[in-house]
This record gives C-alpha cells, structure tokens and sequence, in this order.
C-alpha cells in the first residue's frame, strides 16, 4: 500500500468517526425524549465510544502519513522533527488544534453520562469546524477565503447531522414496536426529521457554492478527473436525498396504516442511505487529494 492510497483510508475513516460521533452525541442529548434519553445511550455506547477513539487515532495517523508524503516516504512517518515540520504548514496550523481536541475528546467519555453527550457533541462540532481549515477549502486568502472556511464548515456540519444520526435513526426505529416506548422512539424520529430537512437543504447549497468557489466556473470539465468524481458524488448525494424523500414522505405516513411493512421500508431506506453516505465520503476522500483543474 502506498502512502497516499492510507491517507485516503485514514481520511475516510476520520471523517466517518467524526460525523458518527457529532450524529450518536446529538441524537441521545437533542433528538431524544428525557426518558428515552438513557435508554438510546446505552444502546449507542458502543458506537459512540469505538467513533472516539477510532477519531483520535487517525487524526494522528494523518500526520504521520502526511510527515511520509512530505519527506522521503515511510521512513519519515515516525520521524519527529518530520512532524514538526508538518506542523509548521499550513495544513498543521489547524492540524494542531484538531489533534488537541481529538485526543481531548478521549477524557469527555469519562464525564457522567448526563454531561458526556453534551460535551461529546460540542467537541465533535469543533473537530468538523476545524477541517474546513485544511484542503481545498483553504485555498483562498482574504474574504474569499472567510466565506469558503465559512461555507465548508456549515456544509460538514449538515453533512454530519445527516449521515451521522443514520445508524443512531436506526438503533430507534427498533423501539416503535414496543408499546411502552413507540412515542418516544415517535417523538425523536419525528425530531430528526424536522431537523433532516434543514439539513439537506444546507448540504446541497453549500455544496454548490462549495464547488462554484473551488472551480471558478461552470459547468464542469468532464476530462478532469476531479470534476469528474465531483459528478459522481452528486449522483450519489441526488440518490440519499430521494431515498430521504421517500422515508419521509412515503414510508413514515403508511405507519399508521400498514406499521410493520412501514418499519421495515425505514430500516431499508435508512441502510441505503447508510452505504451511499460511506460511498460519498470515500469518493471525497479520494478526489480531495486531486488537483480541481
């Protein structure tokens, strides 16, 4: 494997640990009911804490791989004054505050569970925040540069509140076929599709203007490979929002009516959107790496 095929992997899997941490923190201290709340927690520790760490130990492998890719290869992924030097970039600038928060984050799991989601969401907010610092959105200098930071961050938060409270969504749908908890499971089924809505509406305009900062024009050059996984990604993200569509419009109002075969078509769409999510995150991971032009 060479280095920059595992800073794919290694950026796939951080952001992935990220967006499932802000979604799993976010669905048990907003979206669910008081009561709910404990019971979605315990369901959700494991995933939450394997998110956490899975998050802190790629952030670090990310500079070790990046300290290889601007040294002499793998002999310099260890190399300390290799990731000082890294640090001293402008990709380490913000590298060293998400590092800091990343591996802070580690000591938020041992706050008493009423706190621990607050702060794990708080935390894993700061850490998507921090990497609209790095990449192509910090190719800009001076006020174009403020609003791209800007616009990205907005765009990764909406994007992590999407496919990050898929698998949380889905820990919950297991609970409306149980009487004692159907309206609690109701309620934060019905609170994440209010706030699902907000959310795929910001997704796709920052993502335009996220493209339209990057490219300077349109419509796109297909002979790039860049634009040409662009394309690709759109496809993918215009297929989650018709599987969101059809959850929310067409399955969620059969409920009442035929509830079994309904829950079954959510657990579905909600697995589609799962494996179309983890595609789009790889194909950004790959074409991040890539020249626009």
């Amino acid at each position: 494997m060479t280095l920059a095929t595992l800073f794919i992997l290694c950026r796939f899997a951080h952001f992935a640990a990220v967006m499932l941490m802000f979604g799993s923190s976010l669905f048990t201290a907003v979206l669910s009911p008081q009561r709910f709340s404990p019971l979605i927690t315990r369901d959700l520790h494991p995933l939450l804490l394997a998110s956490t760490w899975l998050s802190a130990f790629t952030a670090l492998l990310m500079l070790a791989v990046q300290a290889g890719l601007m040294g002499d290869g793998w002999a310099d992924t260890w190399q300390l004054a290799t990731w000082w030097a890294v640090l001293g970039t402008t990709f380490g600038e913000a590298w060293r505050w998400h590092l800091a928060v990343a591996w802070l984050v580690l000591l938020a799991l041992r706050l008493p569970v009423p706190y621990r989601a607050k702060v794990l969401a708080g935390c894993s907010a700061l850490l998507l925040v921090s990497m609209a610092f790095i990449g192509h959105a910090a190719m800009h200098a001076g006020a174009l540069g403020v609003l791209h930071r800007f616009n990205h961050a907005l765009h990764l938060l909406a994007a992590s509140y999407w496919f990050g409270c898929l698998l949380p969504l889905l820990a919950c749908l297991r609970y409306l076929v149980q009487p004692q908890w159907r309206s609690d499971a109701l309620v934060a089924l019905i609170r994440f599709s209010r706030w699902g809505h907000a959310a795929v509406a910001v997704v796709i305009l920052t993502g335009v203007i996220n493209s339209l900062i990057i490219l300077g024009h349109w419509p796109l050059n297909i002979d790039s490979p860049y634009q040409r996984l662009l394309v690709l990604k759109i496809a993918l993200v215009a297929l989650m929002v018709l599987a969101a569509l059809a959850n929310r419009y067409a399955i969620v109002p059969a409920m009442g009516s035929v509830p079994t075969l309904a829950q079954r078509g959510l657990i579905l769409a909600c697995w589609c959107e799962v494996v179309l999510g983890g595609a789009v995150l790889l194909l950004v991971s790959v074409f991040a790496t890539y020249a626009p032009g």
